[in-house]
This record gives C-alpha cells, structure tokens and sequence, in this order.
C-alpha cells in the first residue's frame, strides 16, 4: 500500500513538472467602449483554449463561437497555435484580472498551462477640487506680501489609473515646488491622489486664475474639450500701493505756463486716500486745489491697464522756484501708505547715458582698468597705421614707384657717377640734365684743370656713354 501511494504522488509531481508554458499575454490600458484584445501560446498544439473573467465566467474560445452578442470573440490565424480573445466593446466589469488557461498535448499528453494579466478600463477622475488651509474653495485671499506663499492642494478622485497633474496661472503655465501625496485605493479599484503646489504670489497675479489640470488617459475628446479635467481658483490678492523704483522726472517745464504731472501706481484694494505734497510744503488732496489756485488735483481714475491707477496734477502757472524740485504723491489703502517722489525740470531731458558693461564693479563705475582701455587701444591702432605707411613708402621708393620715383635715375635705372660721388662726400646731389639728341650735342673743348686728372678710368668713360651729357663735378 505505502508502495501504491508513493507512486501516486510521484505521478502527481511530474505531472505538475510537466505543465505546458504559457507566453505572450500582455496587459492593456483602454478606455470604455474601446477594444481589447488578449492573446496567449505556447510551443505545443493546443487542444482547448479558454479565459476566465475577472467576474468568474469562463470562456472557451473557438473561432466562430461568439459570446454577449458578438462582444466577445476568438482572436487569432491559428487555433492549435494561438489562444486569443477580443473584447469589441470594453465594459466596466471588463477591469481586472483575466486569465489565459490552454490545454496542449506535449509528449503524447494533455497538459494545461496558465497566465494572468489585466485589462484596465480607464476611468477618469468622478470629482477633482481645490482645498487650501484645509477646505475645499474657488477663490483665495492673499495678503502680500505677509503671507505671500499658500499652500494650494488639487485632488482627483474616483479616476482609474494614477493621473499626472500640471498647473497654469492666467494663460501661462506655471511651475513651483510641488509635493505628491500618497495615492488612498477605493473600494471600486479607483484610487484618490493629491498634489501639493506652493504658490508665492505677486501684485501682477492679482485677478487671475490658479488652474490645476488632471491629464488622464479616460477623459473623452469631449471632455476635454468642455475642460472637465480642469479645476480653477480665483486668485484675490491684496498689497499696498506699489513702490516705484526710482522718482519719476517731468522735464520741459515752461515758466508762465500750464504743466499736466499724470502719475500711474499698482495697488489692491482700490486706495482710500490720496493727495499731492509738493516742494514748497502745500498739499492738495484728490478733487481739491490749493488755497492760491496755482495747484489742482483731479480725482483718482482707473488705468492704464487693470488693477492700476491714474493721478492727475495740473500746475496753472510754472514757476522759476518750481525748477529743480522734489515733490511727493501720498497714497494709502488698507494695507498701507506709499510716497511715489517725482522732479520737476524747467530744461530738455538730458540724454541717455551710455549702456554699462555686466562686467563693471562698484556699482556699475568702471574700473580704472575698464576706464583707461580705450585710450591706450586707440593708440595701439595709430601706431600700426603709422608703421604700415612707412613702410608701404620704403618698398614704393626702393621700386621706385608712382611719386616715389628718383629723378636722377637713368636709362639703366642707376644713378649716374657724380650723384655718388655727391653722395659719399655729403654734398647734395647734382641735378640731372634732360637728354639731348646726339645731332644737337655740341663738342666743346674741355677746360684745362690741374686738379682733374688727364685720364679718365674706363669706368667713367662708360658712365658717361650711358647717360649722354653729363653735369661735370
């Protein structure tokens, strides 16, 4: 007996070792109503091809055997090679595991195989919301620049895989720190997930929209299209009137004459209070003029773009003591008081300085260095001229080209023997006589000088051959 169930179980072990393998099943992602197809082999023929749903129903696939209608069918060019199923139109109940089961016959036997993978029916986010300080909202409040940075949190829930999420303010995108919370699994499969943006605001970003936007791959074209994937949060942002960089100049000024001063600021919410302190210690509040009549200021008007301001300050009649002062403009709101300085000019606005290398240091003064470059490169320059002329003029006397050409040169291009002569004893040099014709050279006879010697050297004679009548030394 202990002999009959020992052989039993090895039967049952080699059995289990010789199970066929099962390749080529490969999950998918589609979304609903779209096709699915799983397909599985094996190197033996297969007897029996069946999948089994994530519901528990079995299917034995078989090409010309339709389930549901047709939704289900056999996929695949050859039964005994390929097990294959096609979902025509994906369903809900579709999502999970399935599972490919084959019967093979593998040396003479029949023997089963099988491997699982799973269909995943994407299903986009059901609710997607904005929650900052802990409570769900569209709008925001920020006070800058105290509490500038706000924690902005955007959640998709009910969406079927993991979504990816990206942000834009106005029509911009915009990126700052971001922080992944944990993904918490639902009970339907799908999955809720978080993602932290801290936000730092600015003046300009007030009136915008903050947009978070959850791309998933189970959003329809038409959902899309009506920004279902989009959650938007309306950004109020408060400050101060905004400091100007630097005064403002008003130039042209005219004594005896009328000037307009119109000042532009940025401030949220709308100012409360504004009026004009001017050089000479008189203030003038919107909508009043001053006690002479030479100052007048209009009411606060909007522009020129949203969220700024206009004031407006004519001065009637300029005067010589008004040239070359500084005056204020005192606004206020709920969060503060701002002074914008400005000048007043009777002369042309200067002109612009010129543009300051990065590289200059203290402030954008150029070093002695930087200062002193220039001169010494226009200097470098003059004198390579200098040498490039001088020595175009060495080269054009020694060819003896254009207005370089020697006078005294002869036919033979030397210079006659008494210019040398002339030359050695440093004399000046003889001027050379024009050529006569050989009819008209008259002999004359030549004066008796004891000084010259009687013989001429067979060099001079030939000296003088060459250059006809020749000026005696």
């Amino acid at each position: 007996m202990e002999i009959l169930h020992c052989a039993i179980l090895l039967a049952v072990l080699v059995q289990a070792q010789c199970e066929v393998p099962v390749e080529g099943l490969e999950s998918v992602e589609v979304r609903e109503g779209e096709e699915a197809i799983l397909s599985c082999t094996t190197p033996s023929d297969i007897l029996f091809c069946t999948f089994r749903s994530p519901t528990d129903e079995t299917f034995t696939m078989k090409p010309g055997i339709p389930y549901e209608e047709g939704r289900i069918v056999y996929h695949g060019a050859d039964e005994k090679k390929e097990c294959g199923l096609k979902i025509t139109n994906v369903k809900e109940k579709d999502n999970g595991e399935w599972k490919c089961l084959l019967t093979a016959l593998l040396d003479g036997q029949a023997k089963k195989g099988e491997k699982a993978a799973l269909i995943t029916v994407a299903k986009p986010p059901s609710d997607i919301h904005i929650v900052v300080d802990g409570e769900k909202t569209a709008a925001v409040i920020v006070n800058y620049p105290e509490n500038k940075d706000r924690k902005v949190k955007c959640v998709a829930a009910g969406g079927r895989p993991a979504a990816s999420f990206s942000w834009m303010l106005g029509e911009d995108q915009f990126s700052g720190p971001i922080e992944d919370l944990e993904n918490t699994a639902n009970e339907d499969g799908t999955s809720t997930q978080s993602q932290v943006l801290t936000y730092e605001s600015q003046p300009s970003h007030n009136g915008k929209q903050l947009t978070c936007i959850v791309n998933h791959k189970g959003y329809s074209e038409d959902q899309l299209s009506a920004q279902e994937n989009r959650v938007t949060l309306d950004l109020d942002v408060q400050f101060k009137p905004v400091d100007a960089d630097k005064p403002q100049a008003f130039y042209n000024l005219a004594v005896g004459k009328e000037h307009v001063v119109l000042m532009s600021f940025r401030a949220h919410p709308r100012p409360s209070e504004l009026h004009w302190a001017l050089h000479d210690g008189v203030e003038v509040s919107q909508g009043s003029e001053s006690i002479d009549k030479r100052f007048e200021a209009d009411l606060l008007t909007d522009g020129p773009s949203d969220g700024m301001y206009t004031a407006r300050l004519t001065i009637k009649t300029v005067n010589q003591e008004d040239a070359d002062t500084e005056s204020n403009l005192v606004v206020t709101n709920e969060l503060g008081t701002t002074k914008y300085p400005f000048t007043l000019s009777l002369g042309e606005k200067p002109a612009a300085a010129p543009a300051v290398s990065d590289s200059q240091e203290n402030g954008g003064v150029p070093s002695p260095t930087e200062a002193g470059s220039g001169p010494v490169i226009a200097i470098v320059i003059v004198a390579i001229i200098i040498i490039v002329v001088i020595v175009v003029a060495v080269i054009a006397r020694s060819q003896g080209m254009l207005c370089f050409a020697d006078k005294n040169m002869g036919d033979d291009g030397e210079k006659s023997a008494a210019q040398f002569e002339a030359l050695e004893k440093g004399e000046a040099s003889p001027e050379k006589e024009p050529i006569k014709e050989p009819n008209d050279i008259k002999k004359e006879p030549e004066p008796t000088n004891e000084n010259v010697p009687i013989k001429e050297s067979v060099d001079e004679k030939e000296e003088k051959k060459s250059n006809g009548a020749h000026t005696p030394v």
